[in-house]
């Protein structure tokens, strides 16, 4: 009889348990939709088309809704909102992000490590803004980026350290940017990009500028002002498939200009306007393939030859504009002639004097124009017309004196 009460006993229990578990069911199930709604939410003034894709547009937000946003977002859109700031860690938590678009912001700083985290983000646009300068690691550890753009902003200057710990990124564009200043260490620390492109208007670009920067497929330098190309401008820069000087106005060409770059496949050299080169060595230890120096316009030749010292793979020299008075002489008897002079000057053209500008230079008897020795020599001989005053100094006075005793 005890045994029956015990029996019937685990039998009440039973079904007191399948009771409850099916009343509280609902309940769980009621409060597990309840959670997931609750992380689903949108923040105000966004749109989730899904837990991947979330659009915050034209919405007004003043600040970024990170603590809002689902945290397996891949797409964020936030365009056309108010906040200045993007402050460091802006995004933390958000480690699925793939793409991320700011365009038409008020955004006027990007603090440092603004991106700092995002290991999965391919792509990063903010353009039309007015971003005035990009800060000291605004995109520092940045990873696997594969497109960085920056135009159309109101960018002056990059400081230092800029992109430091950044690597793998196909492009980055800066176009469209009143980009005046590229200060020392900029790129420092950026690798493996496959094009780097600068807007037009730059004027100053302080030696270093481009240290650390390794591993690049096309860096393109145009429409600058400067008022010339400092000394170790390049130094630092190494590994670069394709390295642009062109359509500018580089000033004087110091020297140590190019010193210190490594590693360079081809150096092309075009369409510039050069008031003076005072020397462009290029070393064994430079490492480059190939100088192209098409185009150019040379106001004012090198002092002497031997400032034209070219150790490069292979040397391209054609359509320039060079001096054809005495200065001629240093030109044509430097590394810039690789092969015959008689094709070298078949190949580039006359700048001055005015009578033979945008003549070819073969049109010149250079035997009869005298070299010039110093400054003095070289003012007093003026253009280098064939001329009387193209005869070498001593037999000039000579020619002169004579005349005189004659008399």
């Amino acid at each position: 009889m005890l045994h029956s009460n015990r029996v019937f006993s685990l039998f009440l229990i039973c079904i007191y348990y399948l009771l409850w578990t099916a009343t509280l069911s609902p309940r769980l199930t009621l409060q597990q939709e309840t959670t997931t709604t609750k992380i689903w939410d949108c923040p105000t003034k966004c749109i989730c088309l899904s837990p991947k894709q979330v659009l915050c547009n034209t919405g007004g937000l003043e600040d970024i809704p990170t603590q809002h946003l689902p945290q397996t977002v891949e797409e964020l859109s936030l365009t056309k909102n108010s906040f200045p700031i993007i402050k460091s860690d802006a995004f933390f938590g958000l480690k699925s992000l793939r793409k991320l678009t700011m365009d038409g912001n008020n955004i006027s700083t990007i603090r440092p490590f603004a991106f700092r985290g995002l290991s999965k983000l391919r792509e990063l646009s903010i353009q039309h803004t007015p971003l005035p300068f990009i800060e000291q690691f605004s995109f520092a550890a940045l990873q696997n980026v594969s497109v960085l753009l920056l135009a159309n902003n109101k960018i002056r200057y990059i400081e230092g350290y800029s992109f430091a710990g950044t690597s793998n990124i196909r492009v980055i564009l800066l176009t469209n940017n009143p980009l005046l200043r590229i200060q020392s260490h900029a790129f420092s620390g950026l690798t493996n990009v496959v094009r780097l492109i600068f807007p037009s208007g730059i004027r100053t670009i302080e030696p270093d500028a481009f240290d650390g920067l390794q591993h690049v497929g096309l860096l393109k330098l145009t429409y600058m002002d400067l008022s010339s190309l400092q000394s170790f401008t390049f130094r630092g820069l190494s590994y670069v498939h394709s390295l642009n000087i062109q359509e500018s106005d580089l000033g004087i060409v110091e020297k140590n200009a190019f010193d210190g770059l490594d590693h360079v496949d081809r150096l092309n050299i075009l369409n510039n306007k050069i008031d003076l080169i005072e020397r462009l060595f290029l070393k064994h230890e430079n490492s480059i393939e190939l100088l192209r120096f098409h185009g150019n316009h040379v106001l004012e030749a090198p002092r002497h030859a031997r400032d034209i010292h070219l150790e490069v793979g292979s040397i391209s020299v054609v359509d320039n504009h060079f001096p054809c008075d005495c200065q001629a002489h240093n030109v044509l008897e430097s590394d810039f002639v690789n092969g015959t002079v008689t094709e070298f000057q078949k190949m580039n053209y006359c700048i001055s004097p005015i009578e033979y500008n945008g003549k070819p230079m073969n049109l010149v008897d250079f035997d009869l124009i005298a070299r010039c020795h110093d400054n003095v020599v070289q003012d007093n001989l003026g253009s280098g017309v064939v001329g009387i005053f193209s005869l070498p100094t001593t037999l000039f006075l000579v020619l002169l004196f004579s005349m005189n005793l004659f008399h």
